[in-house]
């Protein structure tokens, strides 16, 4: 075998490969012996047909498809090594071989970029840590105070913080829902003050955020309100006017909310209120180092990927540009919307060059981003233990309401492999962080479980990956 190397740039190289003809007639025979004993010849025992009676049964043309495949997996591997290149994607231009005659094959690859990691005590965080507030803990106390309130019935108009039950009029009459005036957009709620039960109201939902809200109250407003929201997406109107809701208030409760004192701590589980204000304080402050944390660590991936200098390879894009129109087109079937008729809007709207443009620069991205955090993890040597990936495995099943052996059944060896590599990914970009902030790693063991079913979403994306 002799190998050329006729291009070679960054992250793309063009090479051929040449076979003598013994080689070929050694590669003929053992695929024509390997089919000799696959394929069945009428009046002869397998294996022990002639070989003109082999090849005439097989064909030529198939004959010598089989024989380039073999050519290729066994010269491709070794020319690379022999050219110490380091292939991620490849192509090749290979005809079929002729028996007695040399071959030869050409072959353009795409390569992993060669570059090194910036100086990562130089990555500076400025997403500092904060302390939890009087005014949250205030927050959290009133929010304990409106759920454990007792509803009372009143014989009065509406006022501020009630508890109403409304019922729908017209073609979804009968559905009723309940309205907790404390949990509403104040303008959403204003439309309630000053009425009394019995009185019909053309409730208006604004826009897709106070509908939502509306939603969120019961599951029947959510059936009606949802088929709302699918008639203005297929609409495409730039100007959300609101959808009317007629209802009538069939009940109006206030809430006898506790009194804050050691009572209302018993209630709770605590046996005074100090106890509790320092249990709420514990975990706001649990919740915000968390958001903290995951906010540093994105920004700490950001400025990697920012200060790394390479040329990402075309093939990777690519790639990375198929997974984003197809996760697309998943989130418009939701929507009872197509990709095509998606695209087609744009067009329509001017508005396709800009989509383009934003799908190539979240493509790059993100392949950028990949090959960065791979050159990190392999930099660091961080390996994950078993103890610590069926860890991982046990916070999903439960998240999935599964056992881990039907998690693994349903799952497969190729997402479980690349649910481990995620795993492992982002423990060395954990740990480089907490070096960076000064941290251990026990600050962080209340994050687990957020970071479990992170890399698991991240996973299952690598996992379809491998099964295209």
């Amino acid at each position: 075998m002799q190998t050329q190397l006729i291009e070679r740039e960054a992250v793309r190289a063009k090479f051929s490969v040449s076979i003598p003809a013994t080689e070929v007639d050694k590669t003929y025979e053992t695929i024509t012996r390997k089919l000799a004993r696959e394929v069945k010849v009428p009046g002869f025992r397998p294996g022990k047909a002639p070989i003109g009676v082999i090849k005439a049964r097989i064909g030529k043309e198939t004959l010598a498809q089989e024989v380039r495949d073999e050519l290729l997996d066994i010269y491709y591997p070794q020319a690379v090594s022999e050219l110490e290149l380091t292939p991620i994607h490849v192509h090749f231009h290979a005809h079929e071989p002729v028996e007695n005659q040399d071959y030869s094959f050409e072959v353009e690859v795409d390569l992993y970029p060669e570059f090194d990691l910036p100086k990562l005590e130089d990555i500076v965080i400025d997403t500092e840590k904060q302390a939890v507030s009087e005014e949250q803990i205030n927050e959290t106390v009133e929010s304990l105070r409106r759920d454990y309130a007792t509803l009372v019935p009143v014989e009065r108009p509406v006022e501020p913080g009630d508890y109403l039950i409304i019922e729908s009029l017209g073609e979804t009459a009968g559905s009723t829902m309940p309205i907790d005036l404390e949990k509403v957009d104040e303008s959403f709620a204003a439309q309630f003050l000053g009425k009394s039960s019995g009185d019909e109201i053309a409730l208006t939902l604004d826009g897709p955020e106070r509908k939502a809200e509306a939603q969120s109250e019961t599951e029947a407003a959510s059936e009606n309100t949802e088929a709302d929201n699918e008639t203005e997406n297929e609409a495409n109107s730039p100007e959300d006017k609101g959808v009317v809701l007629n209802v009538v208030i069939r009940d109006i409760k206030e809430k006898d909310k506790l009194e804050v004192d050691d009572d209302f701590a018993k209630t709770l589980g605590f046996d005074s209120w100090e106890e509790t204000t320092g249990q709420i304080r514990k975990s706001l402050q649990a919740q915000l180092d968390q958001e903290t944390f995951e906010a540093q660590r994105e920004e700490f991936i950001d400025k990697l990927t920012a200060e790394s200098e390479f040329e990402v390879p075309k093939s990777l894009i690519s790639h990375r540009k198929r997974h984003l129109l197809e996760n697309l087109s998943q989130d418009l079937k939701k929507r009872g919307l197509t990709l095509k008729a998606y695209i087609e809007q744009l067009d329509e709207n001017g508005e396709r060059e800009t989509f383009d443009s934003e799908l190539d620069k979240t493509a790059l991205t993100g392949a950028k981003r990949d090959l960065v955090l791979e050159k990190l993890l392999d930099q660091r040597g961080t390996i994950i233990s078993n103890e610590e990936f069926n860890d991982a495995l046990n916070h999903l099943a439960q998240h999935e309401n599964k056992t881990v052996n039907r998690l693994r059944k349903d799952l497969g060896q190729d997402w479980l492999n690349n649910y481990r590599f995620m795993l492992t990914r982002d423990k060395a970009v954990r740990e480089t962080l907490q070096e960076l902030l000064g941290e251990d790693s026990a600050t962080q063991d209340a994050a687990k479980e957020e970071v479990a079913a992170e890399s698991a979403d991240e996973a299952s994306e690598e996992s379809k990956a491998v099964e295209e």
